[in-house]
C-alpha cells in the first residue's frame, strides 16, 4: 500500500480540493448546489429549530445570512474558500521549509486568494458566468477566516495541553 508523507497528502487533498472549486467555477448548474443546500439543510434546520422553540437562534441566523446578502458577500464563496484556506494551511505547516512553516497563515491566504483571482478572471471569458469583485472578497473573508478559525484552534490546544500539563505534575 502506498503510504504519503503528511506534505504530500496535504498536497494531494488540496490539489483535488483546487479542482472541484475550479469545476464549480466554471459549471453553469451552480445554481442547482445553492437550491440543494437551501432545500436540503436551510430548511431541515428551520424546522429543527422551531420545532425546538429556538426561535431566537432562527431569527439571528436569518438576520446574518440578510446582512451578508446586503454586503454582496457569497456565504458559498466563503464557505468553499474556508476550507481551501485551512487545507493550504496544512500544506505550509507540513513543508520542511522553515518559512513556510512560519507564516502558514499569511501564504495560505496569499496562494488562496491569487487562485481565487485567477478563477474570476476565468470566468471573464465564459458566456454563461460573471466575474465579479464580491466574489473575490467573498473569496478572501473565507481565507481569512480559515486562518483564524486554525490559529484560534491551535492557541486553544496549547491552553489545554498546558492545563493537563499543570494537572499530572500537580498529582
Amino acid at each position: 500500500m502506498l503510504k504519503l508523507d503528511k506534505s504530500r497528502f496535504f498536497i494531494s487533498i488540496t490539489i483535488l480540493y483546487a479542482i472541484m472549486v475550479f469545476y464549480l467555477s466554471v459549471s453553469a448548474g451552480v445554481g442547482d448546489i445553492k437550491d440543494l443546500l437551501k432545500m436540503g439543510l436551510g430548511y431541515p434546520i428551520q424546522n429543527i429549530l422551531l420545532a425546538n422553540d429556538l426561535f431566537s437562534v432562527m431569527d439571528f441566523l436569518l438576520a446574518s445570512l440578510n446582512a451578508v446578502q446586503d454586503a454582496s458577500i457569497d456565504p458559498g464563496h466563503v464557505g468553499i474558500y474556508f476550507g481551501l484556506g485551512i487545507l493550504l494551511y496544512f500544506v505550509f505547516l507540513s513543508s520542511k521549509n522553515p518559512a513556510l512553516v512560519r507564516y502558514s497563515a499569511i501564504y495560505a491566504v496569499c496562494i488562496g486568494a491569487a487562485y481565487g483571482i485567477l478563477n474570476e478572471v476565468f470566468q471573464m471569458f465564459l458566456s454563461y458566468r460573471v466575474a465579479s469583485i464580491a466574489d473575490a472578497f467573498s473569496n478572501l473573508i473565507g481565507l481569512v477566516l480559515a486562518q483564524i478559525f486554525v490559529i484560534l484552534f491551535a492557541l486553544t490546544l496549547k491552553v489545554i495541553l498546558k492545563v493537563r500539563t499543570k494537572e499530572s505534575n500537580a498529582q
